[in-house]
């Protein structure tokens, strides 16, 4: 489109439209500059001059209310809200505003203000997990507990990492292991493993275990190495039955077998003929200086292969490092048998193994003749007779640290075909 311009009058009045448009822009610009400027000081007095100067702007009164809101000095609550109710007048979309508006409501004991402010953010942001948190936090500080855990188990669904946040909320405020399970946890193997371990590093292996069966009753896969820090720990408070059930249903779940089918030994892995699963009812490696372990496939006294262990020369060793927990009966006769292997074994204390009751100091203590220096595959053997209050015994490969002056250990050790058998299942086989 032309514009005429050829009369005076004409250009006056476009020069002064332009004028206009160029100081319109020019202020508003200005405007914003300075109120942008405010607001980045650190003077609340400044931001205050920028809500003014920009009073249609959400985002100044919703940071002049937060300030006003946790500023318990001056204790100006009531201006806090005021702030943020305006900057939700403004911006009734932000989630971000209402759940700021919500928290000082609930500061100054408007339950239900706050309750509707928490709604009015879940709206404008139903997939927000920190929308569902802090409305849930709310909820269960409340006592609301149905609905706080209903959040909540919105909120760790969005934010999984969450999960251990929530699970301490919600034990904390009521201490019920079942509520949690049935209405805060997702039913995945994830979140159950994530209580599992809550529950473990409060020494609460109880309801760690009732995690772990309602997780395999709602059909949620299992593995032996998640399972085994509960076995650890089930042991560790004496609850054999309990752990020798869960180690079996952690092996039925991952479909591992064992080795010694049919053979009635009671030690698991005995073989070694599948990794060690460091726990458990599964041989324990330690490691330390001195010493290193290894599955050998080119040495086995049956099988395809078994544990070599290596000693540098380096320490008088005081080993322990190798053991297996067994569930046992009390006062029954058992026979223990192992293959020992061993080459160049320095010093005159060597290799043996002892079988104990750990959680008593007697009467269960045997232990095998020692093998020193070179030795071809040899048989070590005990018999056992468990106490009348024996349900557990520990087998370990041990080495009592020499007195002479010669005594650092080196050289190599092989272990292989370990077995445990009550004597009368023993004498069944044979005679069969």
């Amino acid at each position: 489109m032309r514009i005429e311009l050829s009369g005076g009058g004409r250009r006056a009045l476009f020069l002064a439209f332009v004028l206009v448009v160029w100081g319109t822009v020019t202020f508003l610009s200005g405007k914003a500059f300075l109120a942008a400027h405010w607001n980045a000081s650190e003077d609340p007095q400044l931001w205050l001059k920028a809500a003014r100067l920009e009073p249609g702007n959400a985002a100044h009164w919703g940071r002049l209310g937060a300030l006003q809101q946790w500023d318990v000095e001056s204790g100006q609550l009531q201006q806090a809200i005021r702030y943020l109710q305006k900057a939700t007048e403004i911006d009734p979309r932000s989630a971000d505003l209402w759940m700021e508006l919500a928290d000082a409501y609930a500061s100054a004991g408007k339950t239900e203000r706050a309750e509707g402010a928490f709604e009015k953010a879940k709206i404008n942001y139903p997939v927000s997990a920190e929308v569902a948190w802090r409305y849930g936090s709310f909820l269960l500080y409340e006592g609301k507990v149905v609905e706080a855990y209903a959040e909540i188990r919105r909120a760790i669904s969005i934010d999984p990492s969450r999960t251990q946040s929530a699970i301490a909320a919600c034990w904390n405020a009521k201490g019920d292991a079942a509520a949690i399970l049935e209405r805060v946890l997702p039913a995945k193997a994830s979140y159950y493993q994530e209580a599992i371990d809550f529950f473990l590093a409060r020494n609460q292996s109880g309801f760690a275990l009732m995690t772990w069966n309602r997780q395999r009753q709602l059909g949620m896969p299992t593995e032996v190495a998640q399972t085994t820090l509960l076995v650890d720990a089930l042991l560790e408070q004496g609850e054999v039955t309990e752990a020798q059930h869960a180690w079996t249903e952690a092996l039925k779940a991952a479909s591992w077998s064992p080795e010694t089918a049919g053979s009635q030994s009671l030690v698991f892995n005995g073989g070694f003929e599948r990794a060690v699963a460091n726990g458990g009812f599964d041989w324990r490696e330690v490691r330390g200086n001195g010493v290193q372990f290894g599955l050998d496939e080119a040495v086995a006294h049956s099988g395809s292969r078994s544990l070599r262990i290596e000693f540098d020369g380096s320490t008088n060793l005081d080993f322990e490092n190798l053991f297996q927990y067994v569930a046992v009966d009390p006062s029954t006769h058992y026979h223990f048998s192992a293959y020992l292997r061993t080459e160049g074994l320095s010093t005159d204390r060597g290799m043996r193994f002892e079988i104990v009751d750990p959680r008593l100091a007697s009467p269960t203590r045997v232990a095998t003749s020692e093998l020193t220096g070179t030795n071809a595959w040899m048989s070590v053997e005990s018999e056992v007779v468990t106490g009348p209050f024996t349900h557990v015994l520990k087998i370990t490969l041990q080495r009592v640290p020499s007195w002479k002056f010669d005594n650092k250990l080196r050289g190599r050790v092989w272990v292989d075909d370990v077995t445990l058998i009550p004597v009368k299942a023993s004498i069944e086989g044979r005679s069969g």
